[in-house]
């Protein structure tokens, strides 16, 4: 924007002088022009052009709407508008439709139909559809820019000039007169409105320069809020005048109206009456405007001027309208309780309104915007302490700081019985729901989005006005307070009914209210005790609401005290309905509504658990959703009933809960005398008699639908026949293929079922193959002694047991992170038991790939289990009779056992060497594929078998030889090593199938084999690894580009240290290898620089980010898929850091990096020992407490620790890595030693750019470490080239040439400059980085941003603060003041988020740098 400015002809005005804009809105206010030539055109096709193409305001009025969905995506009107408009939604992507487009293009789809009808009626839509939501959008970025503090300040002056500009305010002018509204200072009353806001708007902007504090930003939303109001109180006219215009035909007011109908219409939605909404939508855009609707429409109009925030006089009444139209009435009543301050109560009952527009935006899952209006409130504001609340919001009632009361019992009731975590419970469950975290992260959207309505109402409804209450009662009778008295109690009854619920009494009758008033009249009907349109409680409590007003007013305290104890008697009532109507049978089985069922639950379990303790916990067990199994006694209904008739036993009840109340005077639950539990359905006797054995069946039309590995009864009586294994000796697999020296003749059996299945398939009987796969037959389980178990290991249960077995597997979390979808799902199901989901689809289809998938997919990845388990028994060493596995008793699971096992599982029964076909797992696979790819001698098995055979053996003697890795600490690093040689080994023969079956066409086994292996290239290229999902897994595999496709695979070999000659055999491949395998693999060159060293040792450096890749999917896994065991993926994280990928020991591992005791060569890292107090491994020292939770992380959040591990990693340990690589490279140039000197600097290079750029210049999106960090900063710092690429990147790479340079010709004086030089460049990013996270910070503070980036701030502040130390002490202090020293609760704390503290303590420490450049860092907001 560009300042208006005073010209020839003075400043530009608007309104006719009554407006002086701040910049240059001329040519917007231009728009003018556009639409009286629309208007006045002479064709529908000349007013569309014009439409479509007069861009000479600076924008087309088209493009208004269509870049409305990028625009204002998480604008709520404009949200609200699709909301009520769509009509269906595109099952392919999700999206809302309407009229068969886009429904975020309502505006345009609609103009268009208009204009194609008249020119007249175009015109009235592009006013009221098109330019008045972008004229509310730039109302709303008004908002935004004073927040951001933008120079200058351009979308109050856009919303001036488009509302005059776009003709509305000539449409206001007009209208005005037609409702009795005089003139006020040359404009008609609801253009004064409007005008005099937007100079508030103006006049606090411009006092502000534009920043706005706290209190501006209140003012400033109130002033925007109160504008929209007026301006849809022209819509509201519009649609009336429409109505009554006698100078129009029928058939265009039946146009008019239908028109307006859809700029109007949608408010009613957003009010919450969609019922309302739908039954008007019908009638005047399906049916068609009538006159007889008139008096209807009006009255509905009416209904919803408070809700638009709008009075009778606001908006007027029409000059046509006669006596027999409703006249209108301000009436603030609220579900018939007349308030004693109508206008303040009023406010607070449009609380709910916030409720509606989470509930509509959460239905649209635009989640961070619902959690905005949960977090900062929309519709009401405080009027007596703005300074302290702004705009009150949903979050705000769940702090107890909101009144500040809370010294009454039913708060110590439920504080007590969340151990003192009350004040934070109800919030951090919303949180929860919104982020899809807790006890919601493995939930549905449709879940989420009832949970969320159940906990408004039983939750903050319910808690919030019984703190209102009690605070009344407490303040009654003392001097003054008179007032404070009455409007908490009115502030109650506002906040258990809220304004959806309308004026009259009994509330709204299509139930649509949002608190806790509606809980009772949801389920009266179910309970049958309804009263008219309301509950028998409701009635009730309406009565006891009004009856301790009435108290207040004579000054009644004793009374009020009483009348409100009753009145929380009466509450608790819908409270344990609700028990009733979750758990009944007709009820439950929706699934949509378990989660919410559980949140209700969660609201009355304090109640009764103050009661009696063990029924109440036997409730909230039964409506547990995540529980998969049925209450043990019995259904969820006989639970709660049996249950709570022994709480309404308890002597106790009597005075807390009315039984008949509750359960519609139901003597035989509240009989005093009636034993507890008596006559009441318990299958369960209480006394472990009980049958908890698991049925062997299932539903055999439902795969999945359970998997059982029990016997029948007739195993169990034949148990004694059966031949028992030596389970105590060793045996051949195979006829000697492998002799392990356990038994695990029962794992290998797992190829007899493979082989039934197969059979089965073969000869069509496909329920037979269902059968073997669900169940399992031949794979008995032993005890210690050899005698059978009842219970078989199934194909289908190594899927379905996998979340629980291989939560900490590496490999197996790389296929979860890979497969998954942005709802952690694959084929509709959660991603954790994706094999299942992927064979039971095969399995339905009838697919004869279905064997080919249980072998490649669950019985390969049951390998990989057996080798981590393998390692991770062998890190213990730790050795004890007390633990069983798979019905064996081991010794802390045997390391040699579960190599056995993972041999036992690839070879199987029957396999004879070098045979494909004979045997049916995975030796067997391997040596059919390799005939295609390799020349195998007669008799010989294939080069990938004998390798993994041998290194299986490795393994085996391994451990013998150190008597299980016990023989010193490091002994399992050994284990470690063969493990991540076989893994990648075993994905070879997959890869080879991939290819076969893409070269025979055949695109099932192709999707096969690649769901089979491509996932665990997910941590390597990210983009690449998509590109080939979307391809070969996303989509089904018809023609595809195989070269292409081949090429983008072998582009990832070196990521799982596999080469073309080890998995393509180029020469003796059977299979055109037209992609030229190993062509791409000869680059040597990182993001365009081209390195001179052996590319083995280079490559192998810049994979660290691979490294870090993976322990940012293990922890992140933890978070979406395992929520109940993050620890165990924190493990897993924590042992990658340590001991890296394929390593014999720790060196090569990022502990190692951080821990290097070559640092010292580098001169600045003296400042880092001094700065953290002598300790040289400060960075491993962060990050170990960081893995552990320990140290100040023991504070922090699982999100906080992961965010600060993966920055660290990334910037902190990589940083001082290459520092080190960078002067080691300088000190072997003095030794005259090139090779070194070179390697050195390569080595740099590597840890400063990484795998994951690429080769070409500049690298890619998929970067991980400084240098994409660079690229990152480069966007908000404008230091970005013509080509995107960060110009401080091209300069250190630049640098990294001038040094092979000076190398080569032992320049060491000139290397040791440019040395220097990557040093102090290297920080720019770093600082750029700093500057950004203070930034959001302190927006987030503020409430203006929905994210921070505390931790990513304090990883990179403690990167840079040894360095900024060594120049100026003073601005390190300031700079750890705001960035660390209050981690990880920072937000707690104002001083500690002042990103101008950290600017300028930035600036002062770059003045005393020498070599640090500040031009290059760039300006962020204009400094």
């Amino acid at each position: 924007y560009t300042p208006n400015v005073d010209g020839a002809e003075g400043t530009y005005i608007i309104f006719n002088g009554a407006y002086e804009p701040m910049t240059d809105v001329e040519d917007l206010h231009g728009i003018s022009s556009v639409v009286n030539a629309i208007c006045d055109a002479g064709t529908e096709e000349a007013a569309k052009s014009l439409y479509l193409d007069d861009d000479s305001a600076g924008l087309t009025i088209q493009s208004m709407s269509i870049f409305s969905k990028w625009s204002l995506v998480n604008e709520l009107q404009f949200n609200q508008y699709v909301y009520a408009i769509n009509d269906s939604v595109d099952k392919t992507d999700g999206h809302f439709v309407f009229d068969g487009k886009p429904a975020t293009e309502y505006a345009n789809t609609i103009s268009s139909d208009a204009l194609d009808t008249s020119t007249s009626l175009g015109c009235m839509a592009v006013k009221t559809l098109n330019i008045w939501m972008w004229t509310v959008h730039k109302l709303n970025d008004a908002i935004v820019g004073c927040r951001d503090a933008i120079q200058l300040n351009g979308p109050l002056d856009e919303a001036a000039a488009l509302w005059e500009g776009g003709l509305l305010f000539d449409m206001a002018e007009e209208l005005g007169p037609k409702f009795g509204h005089e003139n006020i200072d040359g404009m008609t009353f609801v253009n004064k409105q409007i005008v005099d806001r937007l100079n508030q708007a103006r006049d606090i902007i411009s006092s502000t320069n534009n920043d706005c504090d706290y209190l501006d930003d209140h003012k400033l939303r109130i002033i925007v809020k109160e504008t929209i109001s007026y301006m849809t109180a022209v819509l509201i006219q519009n649609i009336i005048h429409s109505m009554f215009d006698d100078e129009t035909s029928v058939d265009d007011k039946e146009k008019i109206v239908e028109l307006m109908a859809f700029a109007v219409l949608p408010h009613i939605s957003a009010c919450g009456h969609e019922s309302a909404y739908k039954t008007e939508y019908q009638k005047l855009v399906g049916d068609g405007f009538e006159a007889s609707m008139i008096p209807d429409t009006l009255s509905l109009l009416q209904r919803h001027y408070n809700c638009l925030g709008l009075s009778c006089d606001d908006v007027g009444r029409h000059i046509n309208a006669s006596n027999e139209h409703p006249q209108c009435l301000d009436n603030l009543d609220i579900g018939g309780y007349t308030p004693d301050n109508s206008t303040k109560t009023n406010m607070i009952a449009k609380l709910d309104l916030d409720a509606v527009a989470i509930h509509q935006l959460m239905s649209m899952e635009k989640y961070e915007a619902a959690k905005k209006i949960y977090m900062e409130g929309h519709n009401y504001y405080d009027y007596d302490d703005e300074r302290e609340y702004s705009f009150v919001s949903l979050h705000n009632m769940t702090q107890s700081h909101t009144i500040d009361f809370t010294t009454f019992e039913m708060y110590r009731i439920y504080d007590e019985s969340l151990e003192g975590t009350y004040d934070v419970f109800s919030n951090t469950l919303l949180l929860d729901a919104f982020n899809k975290k807790g006890v919601f992260g493995k939930t549905s959207a449709k879940q989420r989005l009832f949970a969320v309505k159940v906990a408004i109402a039983y939750l903050v409804s319910y808690m919030s006005a019984l703190e209102a209450l009690y605070f009344s009662a407490s303040v009654c009778g003392e001097e003054g307070k008179e007032r404070a008295t009455i409007t908490a109690y009115d502030g109650a009854v506002a906040l258990l009914v809220g304004s959806v619920e309308g004026r009259g009494l009994g509330g709204n009758i299509f139930e649509e209210g949002q608190m806790f008033y509606s809980i009772g009249k949801r389920i009266c009907s179910h309970l049958r005790n309804c009263r008219g349109v309301d509950s028998e409680v409701n009635v009730e409590l309406m009565r006891a609401l009004s009856e301790g007003q009435r108290f207040i007013k004579q000054g009644n305290c004793a009374a009020l005290n009483e009348e409100i104890n009753a009145i929380n008697s009466l509450l608790k009532v819908p409270l344990v309905q609700s028990l009733f109507y979750f758990s009944d049978p007709r009820i439950a089985e929706n699934t949509d509504t378990d989660v919410g069922a559980y949140v209700a639950t969660m609201a009355v379990f304090p109640i009764l658990n103050d009661i009696d303790p063990s029924p109440a916990a036997e409730i909230m067990s039964a409506m547990d959703f995540r529980d998969s199994l049925s209450p043990t006694d019995g259904t969820k209904e006989d639970v709660v009933k049996n249950s709570l008739s022994i709480v309404f036993s308890e002597p106790k009840t009597s005075g807390m809960l009315d039984c008949e109340l509750i359960t519609n005077s139901n003597m035989e639950m509240c009989s005093p005398s009636k034993n507890a539990g008596e006559d009441i359905s318990t299958p369960g006797d209480g006394e472990g008699n009980g049958d908890s054995s698991t049925p062997s069946g299932g539903d055999s039309n439902t795969l999945g639908s359970g998997d059982s590995n029990t016997s029948s009864d007739a195993d169990e009586k034949n148990n004694l026949d059966l031949p028992r294994p030596d389970v105590k000796e060793p045996m051949p697999i195979s006829d000697g293929l492998y002799v392990a020296t356990n038994y695990v003749g029962d794992r290998s059996a797992i190829a007899q079922d493979v082989q039934e299945i197969k059979d089965s398939l073969d000869s069509n009987d496909f329920d037979r193959a269902k059968d073997y796969y669900l169940k399992g037959e031949n794979s008995k389980m032993y005890d210690d002694n050899g005698m059978f178990l009842n219970k078989r290991r199934s194909i289908h249960g190594f899927s379905t047991e996998s979340k629980d077995k291989m939560k900490g597997d590496p490999t197996y979390n790389l296929f979860v992170y890979g497969l998954s979808d942005s709802r952690g799902e694959f084929l509709g199901r959660n991603t954790t038991v994706y094999a299942d989901s992927f064979i039971s689809d095969l399995l339905y289809t009838k697919s004869l790939a279905a064997t080919d998938a249980m072998v490649a997919i669950p019985i390969w990845m049951q390998v990989a289990h057996s080798l981590h388990s393998a390692y991770d028994a062998c890190k213990l060493s730790l050795l004890t009779d007390e633990r069983t596995m798979d019905g064996r008793l081991l010794q802390n699971r045997d390391p040699s056992l579960l190599i056995d096992e993972a041999a036992a599982y690839w070879i199987g029964d029957n396999q004879a060497t070098g045979s494909s076909s004979e045997g049916h797992l995975l030796y067997a696979l391997t040596e059919k594929i390799g005939v295609q790819f390799e020349k195998i001698p007669a008799g010989a098995e294939s080069t990938i078998n004998s390798k993994i055979i041998d290194l299986f053996n490795q393994a085996k003697n391994h451990i013998t030889i150190s008597r299980g890795c016990s023989t010193s600490a490091d002994s399992h690093l050994k284990l470690k090593g063969i493990v991540d040689e076989l893994i990648p080994l075993m994905a070879v023969p997959l890869l080879r199938n991939l290819f076969y079956y893409l070269h025979e066409n055949d695109p099932v086994r192709s999707k096969v084999y690649a769901v089979a292996v491509l996932p665990l290239f997910s941590a390597c290229s990210p983009s690449t690894y998509l590109e080939l999902k979307d391809m070969l897994i996303d989509h089904d595999v018809f023609e595809v580009q195989k070269d292409y496709i081949r090429s983008r695979i072998q582009s990832l070999y070196t990521c799982l240290e596999l080469t073309c000659d080890l998995v393509e055999a180029p020469g003796t491949s059977l299979i055109s290898n037209a992609a030229g395998c190993g062509e791409d693999s000869d680059t040597t060159s990182l993001a365009g620089y081209r390195f001179g060293s052996e590319k083995e040792i280079i490559t192998r450096a810049s994979q660290v980010d691979i490294d870090m890749k993976k322990i940012e999917i293990f922890i992140e896994n933890g978070v979406k898929h395992f929520s109940d065991y993050q620890q165990d993926l924190f493990a897993a994280a924590y042992d990658l850091y340590r001991y890296g990928q394929r390593s014999n020991g720790i060196k090569g591992s990022l502990m190692s990096m951080a821990r290097d005791t070559n640092r010292d060569i580098v001169p600045v890292f003296g400042a880092y020992r001094r700065y953290f107090n002598a300790d040289e491994n400060y960075a491993d020292t962060m990050l170990t407490n960081a893995f552990l939770k320990k140290g100040v992380f023991g504070l922090a959040s699982v999100a906080e620790r992961k965010r600060f591990i993966v920055f660290s990693v990334k910037y902190m340990i990589t940083h001082m890595s290459v520092l080190q690589k960078l002067y080691s490279s300088l000190q072997s140039c003095k030794e005259d030693n090139k090779k070194e000197a070179t390697l050195n600097l390569d080595l740099a290079a590597g840890n400063f750019i990484g795998s994951m750029e690429g080769n070409d210049d500049g690298g890619s999106f998929d970067g991980e470490l400084i240098h994409a960090l660079s690229k990152r900063m480069c966007v908000h710092f404008r230091t970005c080239t013509s080509l995107n690429h960060a110009r401080i990147n091209e300069r250190i790479i630049s640098l990294f040439y001038a040094g092979l340079g000076e190398i080569e010709t032992l320049s060491c004086g000139p290397l040791e400059r440019t040395v220097k030089e990557i040093e102090n460049a290297m920080v720019v990013p770093l600082i750029q980085g700093l500057l950004i996270s203070a930034r959001d910070n302190e927006l987030y503070y503020k409430g203006l941003a929905n994210s921070e980036f505390y931790p990513e701030g304090y990883a990179l502040a403690q990167t840079i603060l040894p360095f900024i130390d060594d120049a100026d002490e003073s601005s390190a202090k300031d700079i750890a003041n705001v960035m660390v020293n209050s981690f990880p609760r920072r937000e707690e704390n104002a001083w500690s988020n002042g990103s101008a503290k950290v600017r300028t303590a930035l600036q002062k420490a770059l003045s005393k740098m020498k070599g640090v450049d500040c031009s290059q860092i760039g300006s962020l907001d204009g400094n």
